[in-house]
């Protein structure tokens, strides 16, 4: 295993972190009233899971650098999570304000939710071989 690898994820995690917090600042200053109330729900379902994955790739980081089990496919899907899941409703929320009329960004979300739920079940089997 490449443990400098390992640390570039866990740096891609806080920047996702970070990311989080600064829209979930700007959908709580800035969106109040300017969407509505069931977009500003979608906007901030995308913003949850992209914590909890975001959380996630650190906490999977130090397991591999514990266990010293590595698969890169974990990773992969969960940021393709993040780009088809957490960032397709962030934009579908914010559709009115940036001036989209495709509702494409909703149907490309279940993909994500795929994504998501592969990753955590890929990183148990990981986990499991010897």
């Amino acid at each position: 295993m490449n443990e400098i690898k390992v640390v570039r994820h866990i740096i891609i995690g806080a920047v996702i972190c970070s990311l989080y917090i600064l829209l979930g600042a700007f959908g709580a200053h800035g969106l109040e009233g300017k969407i509505t109330p069931n977009q500003l729900k979608i906007f901030h379902t995308g913003l949850r899971y992209m914590i909890i994955h975001g959380l996630g790739i650190i906490l999977i980081s130090l397991i591999y650098l514990t266990l010293n089990k590595y698969n890169k496919w974990v990773y992969y899907l969960i940021y393709l999570g993040i780009l088809f899941f957490s960032s397709s409703l962030i934009i579908y929320s914010l559709k009115d304000i940036i001036g989209l009329n495709v509702n494409l960004f909703a149907l490309i979300a279940p993909i994500g939710g795929l994504c998501y739920a592969s990753s955590w079940v890929l990183l148990a089997k990981v986990q499991k071989r010897k």
